[in-house]
Order: structure tokens, then C-alpha cells, then sequence
């Protein structure tokens, strides 16, 4: 038994001898395994870069994202500020045409006009007795016929005395409390607090509904919302003015730093005090407003007295009636309300004039030129003489165009322990927009002359161009052939020498009197932006980590956040 064992110890040391003695030799020459380790690096290595490539992808989704909300925000509340000018040239036309009502009802109440037609007919019944007498038939019968119509005339006339005398009785107290309590000049003065107030809050509101994972969390009631809300706080936006103040967030009553670029040129109201070309602004208000009344006078006049115009003339009841209004609404003017409830107008470039005198000017710079702001071959030349007379780039950005910024903290890490974003440790992300307030000019249109219209198959003399809401037109165009039954193949010569390129006709005066204000997002170049992106605007925003870009100018600023 002691033999066995000792052999079998032998054995195992003279195994355990050779073993120790080969394991150098087989250290350096086994690869068995080897794949394994270089394995277990490689995927090290292609995780690492997975996570690189991931986390750079979603900061960039992140920063297009933000890119989007900005864009989106600051285009919604553009929306806003533009409604609002559209809304204040929209009242200044209602004021106008309160104006004109009100003449025509007061008209409609005292019934001056009225009062001196039994004159005239009987002056008409003498005349057609005369005439009735004549030896000759045709003037015998012209005068029975003069006769004949006299009282039908004056039945007319008194129908519709006592028509518009009702009309009046009910409707005329309504126009004049208008005009008695500045109802509408109220409402104005009001939308120049409001207006501003409804974009900022619109911008904020369109960022933060940006910002949520989707359409199923937009009132942050999933589990996932709420926790991406804690992580990362809402998605904010302010809408900037380039003079470096928030919108809304400055003195609204101010006439040259509020935020819309529109003055109230009422000497009783708070505006005018402020003005040092107060009287300036007055004048040319009352002088829109005498204008604007005497053209809705004019088509009230014209619209509802259309029967004394054109079958009922021997009264002359359309052209007195006419001039008893015309008198009503002068005194109105210049009696009544002579420089109270006076349209609201844009606030004068840096030389105290209005645009669209400038534009004007630039028009028409000498006896020689003729120019037109609606014509496109014309349009280089006007902008360059405009820009001769001001500094026309300075005046549209200080007063028009408006920067959006958005804000937010920085997505996490997705290796926080690999990975470090510089910018986190010291600012928020922020991306930007700017848009611009302005009056379009009009397009041209192709049409075909005497081309069948869808409906009816008949051909027209008529195209309406109505450019933008709120305003259409019908222009005459005139042909040069008979209609045809069967529009002309499109390549047929006949279709060509038929086309006519039109202009739309709407209003292109840059002013408060013009109803087609609209917005678009421009290129953010403003001059102060940098300042704009480094200012905290205080309020809800006053925890933001802002950058520093120190005297970063705007075109490096550019090329560093491309957009």
C-alpha cells in the first residue's frame, strides 16, 4: 500500500516537474482564447462610439427641435402683432365710416334735403302744364307725361323721408354715443396694451407645447411628461423687440418705445403730450379722416339713394340729399369732435415724416421719373431712392422686425461618465428667429382673355384679383376677340396672343389706413442681437443661465448657430 502511494506521489510530481517546466514555452506559443480578449475590447470600443454617435444625435435632434419651437414661436406671435395692425387700421376705417353714418342718419332725422323738393316739382308741374299746351304733339305729350310723374316723384321722396327718418330714430342714438364716449379710440388705446401682451404669451405658449414628448402629453398628465418636465424644466420663449427689450414687458404707453410703431394723436389723450411733432401727427390724422368719411359718405350716398340717381332725377333729391349729408358731416368734423376720436397713425421715421410720404418722394424724385412701388421692373429703383432719403434698413428693424428666443436647460448625457457638454456647466441651450412686419406688394397673374369660366361656360370681361382678406377687386379686361366657345389648346398660338399678365390690385400704402399687414420669419441679423441673446428678461426668466459672447459681432455669431 506505502509502494502504491509513493508512486502514484512520483507520478504526480514528475507531471507537475514537466508541466511547470513547459508553462513558459506554451505562455508565448498557445493562442487558444486570444479571440476573446480582443473581443471583449472591440465591443468595448464599438459601445463606446454607439453612445458617442446616440448622444450626439439626440443633442443635435434636440437642437433642431429648439430650432423648430423658435421658429414656430416667433412666427406666432408675428401673427399676433400683425392682427393687431390690421386691427387698428380696421377701427380707423370704422371710426370713418362712423363718421359717414352718422352724417347720413342725422340727414335721415332732420330731412333738410326733403324740405326744398316741393319747390323744385312744382316748378317741374309748371313746366309740364306749359308744355301740355305746346301746339305740337310730342311736347304736348312730354308735358303729360311731366305731369304724370310729378306726384309719383314726390310719393318717392316722402317714402323715403319717412324711411330713413325710422332708420334713423332707432340707429342714430347708437352711433352717436360711439362718437360722444370715444368708443372706438377706447378700443384702440386698449389693443396697444393687449396686442403685445397676446404675442408674448402666444410665443411662451407655442415654445412650451413644443417642448412636451408629443400630442398625447400636451397637458402634461402622462408619468413620462412629468418626469421630462423635472429633468429638463419647460421649454420657454420671449419675444424680443431689437431695441433690446422684451415685448410686452416695457412701457406700452410711451408713443416711441411701445411696442407696436403707432401714436395716438388725440391732443386729450396721453400721446400727444409726448410728441415733439405732435401737430404734425394731428394734422395728417384729421386730413385721413376727412378723407376716409367723405369716401364712405360718398358710397353710402351712391348705394341707397340709387333710385333718385337714375329713375327719379327731376327731384333732385339724390344731389340735394348729397349735399345735406355733406353738410351734416362737416359739421361733425370740424364742429362736434373737431380734433377728438382721430385715427391712430404709424410712428414717423427718424426725419419726422410719414412712410408713405417718403415712398412717395421716392417715386417721384423728379419731374422726369415716374416710378411705381407696384410695378416690379420699378421696385429696385423706388427702394434705392427711399434709401437715399432715410436710413431705411435702421427704421424697419427698430420698428418692425422682432427676435423670438428660446430657452432651455440642456438634454442630460446619455454617458455622463464618458461624455461632458461644455456648454451645460455655464448656460442654458437657446436657439433664435426674427421676423418682420410688413405690407406686401402685389403679384402678377396670367390670365386668358375670354376664356370660359368653370360655371357657366360663358366667357368674361372680368378677373378678380383680390390679393389679401379683406379686400377684391374686378378689373375690366378688355378683348381684342369675340369669347370663345372652346378654350384654345394651351400650346395653341391663339391662347398666346390672348394672355394678359395683371396686377393684383390691393393696397400697398405703408400705413394705418392699409388692412394687409402680414409677417414673415427674415434671416436673424438685427444689429444688437448678441445683446439680445446675453439680457435676461427678468420675471419668470430670471433663473436662466444666459451665454457670454463678450463682443461677438453678428456675423460670427452667425456662422457659430446656423439656422
Amino acid at each position: 500500500m506505502n509502494r502504491i502511494s509513493t508512486d502514484i506521489l512520483r507520478r504526480l510530481s514528475s507531471t507537475l516537474a514537466r508541466c511547470l517546466s513547459d508553462l513558459p514555452r506554451r505562455v508565448h506559443t498557445d493562442e487558444r482564447g486570444s479571440i476573446s480578449i480582443v473581443t471583449v475590447f472591440t465591443l468595448l470600443m464599438f459601445t463606446m462610439i454607439l453612445v458617442m454617435i446616440v448622444n450626439v444625435g439626440t443633442h443635435i435632434d434636440d437642437k433642431l427641435k429648439m430650432q423648430n419651437a423658435s421658429d414656430a414661436a416667433t412666427y406666432s406671435g408675428g401673427v399676433v402683432l400683425a392682427r393687431g395692425m390690421n386691427g387698428l387700421a380696421f377701427t380707423n376705417h370704422l371710426l370713418s365710416d362712423v363718421f359717414a353714418m352718422t352724417a347720413f342718419l342725422r340727414e335721415g332725422r332732420d330731412r333738410n334735403a326733403e324740405s326744398v323738393i316741393t319747390p323744385v316739382l312744382d316748378a317741374w308741374t309748371f313746366a309740364g302744364e306749359t308744355l301740355a299746351g305746346a301746339p305740337f304733339d310730342k311736347l304736348a305729350q312730354l308735358g303729360a307725361a311731366i305731369v304724370d310723374k310729378v306726384p309719383k316723384e314726390q310719393e318717392a321722396v316722402t317714402a323715403y323721408g319717412e324711411l330713413t327718418a325710422a332708420a334713423s330714430e332707432i340707429s342714430l342714438p347708437v352711433f352717436e354715443h360711439i362718437l360722444e364716449q370715444q368708443l372706438i379710440g377706447n378700443f384702440q388705446r386698449s389693443l396697444l396694451q393687449t396686442v403685445p401682451q397676446l404675442a408674448q404669451s402666444v410665443a411662451d405658449e407655442v415654445a412650451r407645447r413644443h417642448g412636451l414628448l408629443g400630442p398625447s402629453s400636451q397637458t402634461d398628465s402622462t408619468p413620462a411628461g412629468d418626469v421630462y418636465e423635472q429633468q429638463r424644466g419647460s421649454q420657454r420663449a420671449v419675444l424680443w423687440r431689437t431695441s433690446v427689450l422684451p415685448v410686452a414687458l416695457g412701457d406700452e404707453s410711451a408713443p416711441l418705445s411701445r411696442t407696436l410703431p403707432v401714436v395716438d394723436p388725440d391732443p386729450f389723450q396721453n400721446d400727444y403730450p409726448q410728441l415733439l411733432d405732435a401737430d404734425v401727427y394731428l394734422e395728417i390724422a384729421l386730413r385721413q379722416r376727412r378723407n376716409l368719411a367723405r369716401m364712405f359718405l360718398n358710397d353710402w350716398n351712391f348705394d341707397r339713394l340709387r333710385l333718385f340717381n337714375i329713375d327719379a332725377k327731376m327731384s333732385t333729391y339724390f344731389h340735394l340729399w348729397r349735399i345735406a349729408t355733406c353738410g351734416q358731416l362737416e359739421r361733425l368734423l370740424n364742429i362736434d369732435y373737431p380734433v377728438t376720436n382721430v385715427p391712430v397713425m404709424l410712428r414717423f421715421t427718424d426725419i419726422d415724416a410719414p412712410m408713405e410720404q417718403l415712398i412717395s418722394r421716392a417715386e417721384n424724385p423728379d419731374e422726369n421719373t415716374r416710378l411705381s412701388r407696384r410695378r416690379d421692373d420699378h421696385f429696385p429703383w423706388v427702394m434705392e431712392n427711399l434709401r437715399q432719403l432715410i436710413d431705411l434698413d435702421g427704421y424697419v428693424e427698430d420698428n418692425f422686425h422682432f427676435v423670438g428666443v428660446t430657452y432651455r436647460r440642456h438634454r442630460n448625457e446619455l454617458g455622463p461618465g464618458l461624455f461632458i457638454n461644455p456648454l451645460s456647466t455655464n448656460s442654458d441651450a437657446q436657439t433664435f428667429s426674427q421676423i418682420s412686419l410688413f405690407v406686401p406688394r402685389p403679384r402678377k397673374r396670367l390670365i386668358h382673355v375670354g376664356d370660359p369660366v368653370p360655371d357657366d361656360g360663358s366667357g368674361t370681361d372680368e378677373v378678380s384679383l383680390g390679393g389679401t382678406f379683406g379686400f377684391t377687386s374686378q378689373i375690366e379686361v378688355p378683348r381684342n376677340r369675340p369669347p370663345a366657345t372652346q378654350p384654345p389648346d394651351n400650346n395653341s398660338l391663339e391662347r398666346v396672343l390672348r394672355e394678359r399678365w395683371l396686377l393684383e390690385n390691393y393696397p400697398t400704402n405703408w400705413d394705418l389706413l392699409n388692412q394687409n399687414w402680414m409677417v414673415q420669419l427674415i434671416p436673424a441679423t438685427a444689429r444688437r442681437l448678441p445683446e439680445i441673446l446675453q439680457t435676461n428678461p427678468g420675471g419668470d426668466f430670471a433663473n436662466l443661465r444666459l451665454p457670454n459672447y463678450g463682443e461677438t459681432e453678428n456675423n460670427v455669431l452667425k456662422r457659430a448657430n446656423t439656422h
